[in-house]
């Protein structure tokens, strides 16, 4: 089964580990999605297990294929919350995580290239690689979203409470390359 999984998506969609790929199968069992029965083989072959699924499961299928696809993390994005980060560095902090960025998608996107040239006959792997280029090209260009704001400073952190003896906070927060950590009688710097 793990084979023909990995056959009909391709390699570019990563492997699955066997020992998941039975733990999911045995939850469809418990929840009455499919069921399983062994098949004897001929011969010294080992016998096989036969899984079908069932009007419980077409339903639960049906509805899922009707659902639309949301964000796991919502709006929640490693790269934005990158750029937010060296934002408060300075413009030059904000090009070289664009320059990483980039040169990473740019990699990627000549690996699907690849894929796509390899892979052009079987339609299953040609559309996730499709999906894939044009997922890596909207990235591309929340690359380039984030490089045309490169001058601003996108967010401020609260800075620490002045203490009578310190100076106050400058007016655009905390000294971005150090971490505030409050305790309950001082502020500190890590």
């Amino acid at each position: 089964m793990k084979v023909q999984i990995e056959a009909a998506l391709g390699p570019e969609y990563g492997g699955l580990n066997r020992g998941y790929i039975y733990e999911v199968i045995h939850k469809m069992e418990r929840d009455g999605l499919i069921t399983s029965r062994v098949q004897p083989q001929a011969g010294m072959r080992p016998d096989r297990s036969v899984h079908e699924i069932t009007e419980v499961g077409r339903g639960q299928l049906t509805d899922w294929l009707g659902e639309p696809v949301r964000r796991s993390a919502g709006f929640r994005d490693e790269f934005v919350q990158k750029v937010l980060a060296a934002s408060l560095r300075g413009e030059q902090a904000v090009r070289q995580v664009c320059r990483v960025q980039r040169r990473a998608l740019l990699s990627e996107a000549k690996t699907l290239q690849t894929l796509r040239r390899e892979r052009d006959s079987d339609p299953g792997a040609a559309f996730t690689i499709e999906v894939a280029i044009l997922r890596t090209n909207a990235e591309l260009e929340c690359v380039e979203a984030a490089e045309a704001r490169a001058g601003q400073r996108l967010i401020d952190l609260p800075g620490p409470e002045p203490a009578a003896e310190q100076a106050p906070a400058s007016p655009h927060g905390a000294d971005p390359s150090s971490v505030v950590e409050r305790g309950p009688a001082r502020a500190r710097r890590a």
